[in-house]
C-alpha cells in the first residue's frame, strides 16, 4: 500500500529548487526506481549445492543471495536477500562471511541477514524454509 503523502524522489527535488541539468543528475546518480521485482519461489537441492555445505558458502541464483549462516539443517540456518542493491541497482552483493553479513562490493554497503541495512537503505528480505535436502525460498 502507498502512502497518500509519498511523492517521488523527481517531485522532491523539483520543490526544492532541482531543474534541468541538475535535476536530471540527481534522478540518475542513484540508479532510477525504487522498486523491487518479487522473485517467484524457487527450490534448492542442498545435495548437490556445495557451496552451501559450510557456513559462510553462498549462492547467486534466481534474483537472490543464498547463504549458509549458521551449522545445522533447520531454515535459520540459512538466508535470502535480493541480489542487486537498492542503491545503485547493482548485482554486487555477496555473503561477508567474517561480517556475518550481506554486502555490497560495489560501494561497501552492509545488510543483516534479515534484510535490514548497516547505516545505508535496507534490502528485500525472503523466508527460507528445509525440508529434508530441499530448501525453499518465497
Amino acid at each position: 500500500m502507498k502512502n497518500p503523502e509519498a511523492i517521488s524522489r523527481k517531485d522532491f527535488l523539483m520543490k526544492i529548487g532541482f531543474s534541468g541539468a541538475a535535476l536530471m543528475a540527481a534522478l540518475t546518480s542513484c540508479g532510477g526506481d525504487d522498486t523491487v521485482t518479487p522473485i517467484s519461489a524457487f527450490t534448492v537441492d542442498l545435495s548437490t549445492t556445495t557451496a552451501l555445505n559450510s557456513v559462510g558458502g553462498y549462492i547467486k541464483t534466481n534474483g537472490v543471495v543464498l547463504a549458509r549462516i549458521a551449522s545445522g539443517n533447520t531454515s535459520a540456518a540459512f538466508a535470502a536477500i535480493a541480489r542487486t542493491c537498492p542503491h545503485e541497482k547493482k548485482d554486487q552483493i555477496i555473503y561477508n562471511s567474517s561480517k556475518g553479513q550481506f554486502q555490497c562490493t560495489e560501494h561497501d554497503w552492509y545488510f543483516k541477514t534479515n534484510g535490514t541495512g548497516v547505516g545505508n537503505g535496507s534490502i528485500t528480505a525472503y523466508t527460507v524454509s528445509l525440508s529434508g535436502t530441499t530448501l525453499s525460498i518465497s
